[in-house]
């Protein structure tokens, strides 16, 4: 499928919260679509300097154009994240260019490739938890020398709930997801004393660029059109959500701005359920 099946999202459509976080340099892995880029517009509204990571694409390019066109600060740092001295080099590379790191953001993930327990290989499995742990412990590992001598000093990663309350499918994925929350909460607990925030975000249905593949993969499975199958599926995720609509991407994007500015200074180790009432007020 050629494209989202959704109208790109506006950017800046809404004034900024006044969060302070003004030419903090950020950090934002997976950040040119879907939840990563209104992460990466959420900052930039904010008038942090966001270092935009994702493999090299027309949709990396596009975003920082966007923000920049709007008035943000970002710049694109093409980069593999499941490459250990890709993911070193960059990082340096935006810390000299920028002379710092205050804020970073491990959104990138996915199922590689989607499938059920009995259909995924040995490589599947490998595969996304290099996407989805690796990256993260990667690019951790990378930045803390430079979050130890910053003012802000934030790591945020975004997981899923998924990794909380599994469906019947992607156990490679949910599971991957339970190590980022589980890694979250550890490295809370190592980095406390130097006053590194170390937060989790587990954002239930969303529609994304990744969201719209799997419609494209059921449509062309069941043999029926797109919109048909794209009607049913968010009828049935709505009826699991009490709210009875679908989150936006931009959801996430508020709250990480939240997450990364001052006010959230007292908030460690925590992991935040953005799902519309589906998880449930018992987790």
């Amino acid at each position: 499928m050629s494209g989202s099946i959704r109208p790109a999202p506006l950017i800046f459509e809404k004034g900024p919260m006044k969060l302070g976080i003004e030419n903090q340099i950020a950090i934002v892995t997976g950040g040119s679509k879907g939840i990563g880029q209104q992460i990466s517009i959420a900052l930039a509204k904010e008038g942090a300097v966001v270092a935009v990571c994702a493999r090299a694409s027309e949709a990396l390019k596009n975003t920082v154009q966007e923000i920049q066109a709007a008035g943000g600060k970002a710049e694109a740092f093409p980069v593999d994240v499941t490459k250990n001295v890709a993911v070193g080099e960059i990082v340096n590379q935006i810390a000299q260019k920028f002379g710092r790191v205050d804020i970073l953001v491990n959104n990138v993930g996915g199922a590689l490739p989607p499938g059920d327990f009995l259909g995924l290989s040995d490589e599947d499995w490998r595969n996304t938890y290099e996407l989805n742990v690796m990256s993260v412990v990667r690019f951790i590992r990378s930045t803390v020398p430079y979050l130890r001598t910053s003012t802000r000093k934030r790591i945020i990663n975004i997981a899923s709930i998924s990794g909380i309350q599994p469906g019947f499918y992607n156990p490679h994925y949910a599971s991957s997801k339970a190590a980022v929350i589980n890694l979250s909460k550890h490295l809370a607990n190592v980095f406390a004393k130097e006053k590194i925030l170390v937060n989790c975000i587990c954002p239930g249905p969303i529609p994304t660029p990744s969201w719209d593949s799997n419609l494209q993969r059921l449509s062309e499975e069941e043999h029926r059109p797109i919109q048909e199958i794209q009607m049913r599926v968010e009828k049935e995720e709505q009826a699991k959500i009490p709210l009875g609509v679908l989150g936006k991407a931009s959801d996430v994007g508020a709250l990480v701005a939240y997450l990364a500015s001052d006010h959230a200074g007292w908030i460690m180790g925590s992991c935040f359920h953005i799902n519309g009432g589906k998880l449930g007020a018992a987790l």
